[in-house]
């Protein structure tokens, strides 16, 4: 199955001789440009709306529930169990996801997730705004949206290539990378003055209602984005169905996308939740004021990643441009430390925007290399990867700083990353995408 890092060496360096004339002739053919063609299309600009809607109301609920808690007489230990519920009921449902969005269609499915937050959520309100609602009973309502979260995601990822030719679909997941951090920016704010001046009830049901807004979205796309999935086109006589255990097994690509995608955020949440609070607290002494320009670097460098993505239509090779990319996301993690705050900010602002560029390059190929009567399933699979090991990241990252510094986490996020992303490009079947 695996080729060694020689013999890739070797491939690589034939594949330049046989095909450099042509590779030098489209790259130079090749001029990034922004493109906003896909929201002239009525379904995608109303998937792009459904979105931007949902992403937004998702920081009410963030902001919002720590403050709930409080107010109820619950502590750290408290909001720790909610938010690990949560984050367990979304990993659950993932998989779900996409298994129902290749039975149903993934329109039905994103609508069903909207549909059920939109309950959940205003279960939490009507809790809230009735008297004080025990912990625990909160705790089943924000398990509840957890599974609706679970099942949304790789939905969407399915329905993007029915809403968009092909030559646009790598500039749509460019442009709704562009969406999300731009709502995941706003959102923070305008949920911390809602909470502040009026209450978490209140912001619970701004998150409500923003579900339900993204539901009447979802509801207005017509055509072939509310069919089913097509049928697999029918096996040889001597072959079984292609399945989705079928295709884990036989296809390279799809393997080597789960093992980079899984190795990659070994380490990530747990610098982002535990490294960058305590570097900021420690070495940087920047306080929280300091962490929330580290966080806001980052999430800059992504919106303008979403961007930069959306201009690289016709690309050569996506796939190594998307390794290379994930390179130089780990150098930029691993100078974190040694620069200073302003040079953590720039190397933030960096690190977001190779992040952006490596998963929209990456999501963009499985889109295109997958038969649409499995897309849901490999979407929900590369998600579940990004997602399963979000917990032991924490958990480890808290143990490193405590035993060896802050400094250490970013030294080996860093090492993970040049190690995942070099693991990719090395291998062919994604290299030559």
């Amino acid at each position: 199955m695996a080729d060694s890092l020689t013999d890739s060496a070797t491939d690589l360096t034939s594949e330049t001789a046989a095909g450099g004339t042509a590779a030098t002739t489209a790259a130079r053919r090749f001029r990034p440009k922004l493109s906003f063609a896909p929201l002239r299309s009525r379904g995608y600009r109303l998937l792009f709306a459904a979105e931007l809607v949902s992403v937004f109301g998702d920081a009410f609920h963030a902001v919002a529930l720590p403050f709930l808690v409080y107010q109820l007489g619950g502590g750290g230990r408290e909001l720790g169990m909610l938010v690990a519920g949560y984050g367990v009921c979304r990993l659950a449902t993932t998989p779900l996801g996409g298994i129902l969005s290749d039975r149903i269609g993934p329109w039905r499915v994103m609508l069903i997730s909207d549909l059920s937050r939109v309950v959940f959520t205003a279960g939490i309100v009507a809790a809230a705004v009735a008297g004080d609602p025990s912990v625990p009973v909160i705790a089943v309502l924000v398990a509840g949206t957890g599974l609706g979260a679970g099942l949304f995601q790789p939905a969407a990822y399915a329905i993007t290539p029915r809403l968009l030719p092909a030559d646009q679909l790598q500039a749509g997941n460019g442009l709704h990378s562009t969406a999300s951090f731009t709502a995941g920016m706003i959102g923070p704010g305008v949920a911390g003055l809602v909470v502040a001046v009026l209450s978490p009830a209140v912001a619970f049901g701004v998150d409500a209602a923003t579900f339900a807004v993204s539901a009447v979205c979802l509801a207005m796309i017509g055509g072939v984005g509310r069919g089913t999935v097509p049928p697999p086109p029918p096996p040889a006589a001597d072959a079984p169905p292609v399945g989705f255990w079928r295709l884990l097994r036989e296809s390279a690509l799809l393997r080597t996308v789960l093992l980079v995608t899984a190795a990659a955020n070994l380490t990530v949440g747990g610098m982002v939740r535990i490294g960058l609070p305590s570097l900021s607290n420690g070495e940087l002494a920047a306080g929280a004021g300091g962490l929330g320009g580290l966080l806001a670097a980052f999430t800059a460098g992504s919106l303008v990643g979403g961007l930069f993505s959306a201009g690289l239509a016709g690309l050569p090779r996506r796939g190594a441009t998307a390794m290379l990319a994930g390179m130089v996301l780990g150098l930029a993690i691993a100078a974190v430390p040694f620069a200073g705050y302003l040079g953590a900010v720039l190397a933030l602002v960096v690190a977001g925007l190779a992040s952006t560029v490596t998963n929209v390059l990456v999501i963009t190929t499985m889109q295109q290399s997958t038969a649409p009567h499995l897309l849901g399933r490999v979407m929900s699979a590369i998600v579940f990867a990004a997602l399963s090991l979000f917990p032991l990241s924490t958990v480890t990252a808290g143990l490193v700083v405590d035993r060896y510094g802050s400094t250490a986490v970013f030294l080996a996020c860093g090492a993970t990353l040049l190690a995942a992303f070099a693991f990719g490009l090395s291998r062919r079947e994604l290299r030559q995408r």
